[in-house]
């Protein structure tokens, strides 16, 4: 304890702390490995263990009380690692001081020992993570809330000046550039929004209802082929494809599918639109030529973070990421929302190629795995 204490004050968050914060929780974690090491366990349950896979316990663990107490304390989450391995490192020196020849019974304690620790630490950083991507995600929630209002004043100001006309003509085009901006900027914070709410509730909310797939999809192309008419887009929607899904969500997830596509894809190439039955499933498919895309960022393609910390330094500058990936992002997310899967190809052949299939009547259950 008192090797804990002399390490965990030299760490600056804790440089102020008493003694009973600098040993907290470390008593708690030490009695949980005392118990584990007495008691009986077979070579996969400690296989399992080192790799964090213990069976899961009710309450809160003691790893996982001391992530809360260095998450409030301002820890890093390198500055809690360094804990355990500091922890780890006085027991074996301890240990090592005291045991001067050591016999299998007790390198079979060591083994479980570190397979212990592993647990806690494990434990203890997923905990962790899990609160700091909680606190980032709510953060986002009340900024995308709050920009909400100005910018639908803005909007409303700026529509009022559009009917004034009396003004000059190079007045009126500003205003109607500023409305369309605050249409931008009032699709990224939904964005924003959908892509806060979805990490902390389970995924985004979906409201099923029955309705004609096809007139749906002919109508998101047209509206697409409105915003782009400089692009081809080759359509083949099967005719009375009936499905019960949200509506408004879906056609939010081609749009974004087929923007995606026109952003990325060849501008002297097409853009693919089909939509067809097969079986009890209907399956949605955009294709476009352009550069192909590598193994490794197809398979970050539906997470954001993943995929701009994937880009160099060139790709993350401000001229090339007007984009960020929140539309993909919440495709996927609706998409397994209403109990679907979506999947990317890339190849020299056939372009890139997303294809979505679902259920017709979705199961409408938008608690999925957060890495399916």
């Amino acid at each position: 304890m008192q090797e804990w204490e002399d390490f965990a004050g030299t760490l600056h968050a804790l440089d102020s702390a008493t003694k009973v914060q600098l040993r907290d929780h470390a008593k708690a974690i030490l009695a949980v490995i005392c118990l584990d090491l007495d008691s009986q366990q077979s070579v996969q349950q400690g296989i399992d263990k080192s790799q964090g896979n213990a069976p899961q316990v009710a309450d809160e663990t003691a790893a996982e009380a001391h992530a809360v107490d260095r998450l409030q304390a301002g820890f890093t989450v390198e500055e809690l690692m360094a804990e355990f391995r500091a922890l780890r490192a006085s027991v074996l020196r301890l240990w090592q001081a005291t045991v001067k020849t050591a016999d299998e019974s007790d390198l079979q304690d060591m083994l479980r020992f570190n397979e212990a620790i592993d647990q806690s630490l494990t434990e203890s950083l997923a905990h962790f993570s899990a609160m700091l991507r909680d606190s980032q995600n709510v953060f986002l929630a009340i900024l995308g809330h709050d920009v909400r209002n100005p910018l639908g004043a803005i909007s409303m100001g700026t529509q009022m000046i559009l009917e004034d006309t009396t003004l000059a003509p190079r007045h009126l085009k500003v205003a109607a550039q500023v409305l369309h901006s605050t249409q931008r900027v009032a699709e990224i914070v939904a964005d924003l929004l959908d892509y806060s709410t979805s990490h902390l509730g389970g995924g985004i909310p979906v409201t099923l209802a029955q309705y004609d797939l096809s007139v749906e999809c002919r109508s998101v192309v047209q509206e697409m082929k409105l915003f782009h008419p400089e692009r081809d887009f080759k359509v083949d929607v099967e005719d009375g494809i009936t499905v019960s899904w949200d509506r408004t969500r879906m056609s939010q997830a081609l749009s974004n599918l087929m923007a995606n596509a026109v952003q990325h894809g060849a501008a002297s190439s097409p853009v693919w639109v089909t939509v067809g039955r097969q079986g009890d499933d209907v399956v949605l498919v955009v294709q476009n030529e352009g550069e192909v895309i590598s193994p490794s960022r197809l398979r970050v393609m539906f997470d954001p973070g993943k995929s701009f910390v994937m880009k160099s330094t060139s790709e993350r500058s401000a001229s090339q990421t007007s984009n960020l990936g929140l539309g993909l992002y919440i495709t996927h997310e609706i998409v397994l929302a209403h109990g679907g899967k979506i999947w990317v190809s890339s190849t020299e052949l056939e372009g890139t190629t997303v294809k979505v299939r679902m259920p017709a009547i979705a199961t409408g259950t938008s608690n999925h795995p957060a890495h399916q």
